[in-house]
């Protein structure tokens, strides 16, 4: 679908630039009638030759390659998988269909089901306050307390029979009861209309997640920042810092990145406003906070680990995290986030995707690949990595997998600790998976010693968008009745046959 739209795209930039096309195919290196077939959807324009495009037509690659419309139909299949809305005897169509002919309508649809999700979260929550909160049931008692009280006090009062002095003291009781009465009402209104009760779906997250991935996980903005900073003379002493004394549970890498992140704030409030204040990506306050949290961190890791260097280290070290560790002095976590921002055009690292889960399968960060959806609503295959990492802590686990689509990925990960141990509670981890295509897997040292004619595992994205029918791991029925194979994957074993 993305590629169905390229071509498109090209047509109406070209056209909006006013240039004919003898004259985009002159300067892109190509004929004339080669373009007009890829105008026309006819021929596929590759990755080179889809740069050299882009740039003549003055745009962004990510804008031509139909990466946003492969995110919002990665999104339509997360929710056409949601068993709520499951029929398997419906027929849908293609949810690429439906993006690439009303990109307007699909956007609606899944706004739709934000605003469905947000008044489903809050009726939820509401129920369950209502049913085991104490704060509500407390309360009601002590309504109906101070309304008995009241009963008592007024039905003595009209007896007519007090003397001035008892008058006096059950007035008092009255008045006592009566403000009690109007604190408790006020509190239960409070807590109706507290801010904890305005419950939403992950939309801001959503927005952040967006964000990113039209920026292509990458700032030159704050990638210069870094640099102006570290070439400049010294003025904090950041770079011999030794590790603070003052949060003696964390580790010396969570302790210099914790600075390095308040030299960010400190160097770069002003880039960092313009990159987020405006984007049409960060529609809410809410989901520019969380830009603003996320962009933060990646100017810290642009300082503790500078793009060339570390690029160059990366390609030295064939990417090896424990050796970039070692060498910047940073935590796993951190060294495997700044592998994932290497996207500079004509400095490019491997193309890798990043995703960390809590043992819950709950899905905390995602930079997903072409060819490579990571799930948002739900948990992804329980045979990838990132699952089994979690099962051996501190020992990095490879794979090498094929999705049902026949795109095959290296895929490795790591289950970290986030805190130190407490008695008497479980380890805190995450799991914290890359991966990387396969024609990339000869660049990266975790791809060293595998038979990739052998090793490939058949593995799935989501359970009820997999098509493999035989699988032993499945927890779900499939949505979309299909193939196990596709035809790539079947030509391919026929050929070898």
């Amino acid at each position: 679908m993305a590629q169905k739209l390229t071509g498109l795209k090209i047509r109406a930039r070209r056209k909006e630039l006013g240039l004919t096309q003898a004259d985009l195919a002159r300067h892109a290196g190509i004929s004339a009638p080669y373009l007009n077939l890829i105008e026309g959807n006819r021929r596929p324009v590759g990755a080179a030759l889809l740069k050299r495009i882009s740039a003549e037509l003055n745009v962004d690659v990510a804008q031509l390659d139909g990466g946003a419309e492969r995110r919002l139909v990665q999104a339509l299949e997360e929710l056409a998988a949601d068993p709520r809305f499951a029929d398997p005897n419906s027929t849908r169509g293609n949810a690429e269909d439906l993006v690439g002919r009303h990109p307007g309508w699909s956007e609606l649809i899944l706004g739709l089901f934000r605003a469905y999700e947000d008044q489903r979260q809050a009726v939820l929550a509401l129920a369950d306050r209502l049913n085991h909160d104490p704060f509500l049931g407390e309360n009601v008692h002590q309504m109906l307390t101070n309304a008995t009280s009241l009963s008592s006090a007024a039905e003595i009062l009209a007896g007519g029979s007090l003397s001035e002095k008892e008058q006096r003291r059950f007035g008092a009781i009255v008045q006592s009861d009566v403000a009690r009465l109007s604190a408790t009402a006020r509190a239960l209104l409070g807590f109706f209309d507290s801010a904890e009760m305005r419950v939403r779906s992950a939309t801001p997250s959503e927005h952040v997640d967006a964000f990113i991935l039209q920026e292509n996980n990458h700032f030159p903005t704050l990638e210069a920042l870094a640099k102006d900073y570290l070439q400049a003379p010294s003025r904090d002493g950041f770079r011999d810092v030794s590790p603070m004394t003052d949060a003696p549970d964390d580790t010396p890498e969570t302790q210099r990145f914790a600075l390095a992140k308040r030299t960010a704030r400190r160097i770069g409030s002003e880039a960092v406003g313009e990159i987020v204040h405006g984007h049409s990506a960060l529609p809410s306050e809410d989901s520019r906070r969380l830009a603003e949290a996320a962009i933060y961190s990646y100017l810290a890791g642009a300082i503790l680990m500078p793009y060339e260097p570390f690029l160059e280290a990366a390609e030295r070290h064939r990417y090896d995290i424990d050796a970039l560790c070692r060498r910047f002095g940073v935590s796993y976590e951190q060294a495997a986030h700044r592998l994932a921002t290497l996207r500079r055009p004509g400095a490019e690292g491997v193309q890798l995707a990043f995703m960390r889960s809590d043992v819950s399968g709950h899905v905390t960060k995602r930079l997903p690949l072409p060819g490579l959806p990571l799930p948002r609503y739900t948990t992804a295959c329980s045979l990838w990595a990132i699952y089994s990492a979690f099962q051996t802590p501190g020992i990095t686990v490879r794979q090498y997998g094929e999705l049902p689509s026949g795109d095959r990925f290296l895929f490795f990960a790591r289950a970290v600790d986030k805190m130190p141990a407490r008695i008497g509670y479980p380890r805190k981890l995450l799991s914290v998976m890359m991966a990387c295509p396969a024609n990339e897997v000869g660049r990266v040292v975790y791809g060293d010693g595998l038979d990739l004619e052998k090793a490939a595992v058949s593995i799935g994205t989501v359970c009820r968008l997999c098509r493999r029918e035989d699988c032993g791991y499945r927890q779900e029925e499939q949505l979309i009745a299909g193939p196990a194979l596709s035809d790539k994957r079947r030509m391919s074993d026929a050929n070898h046959s």
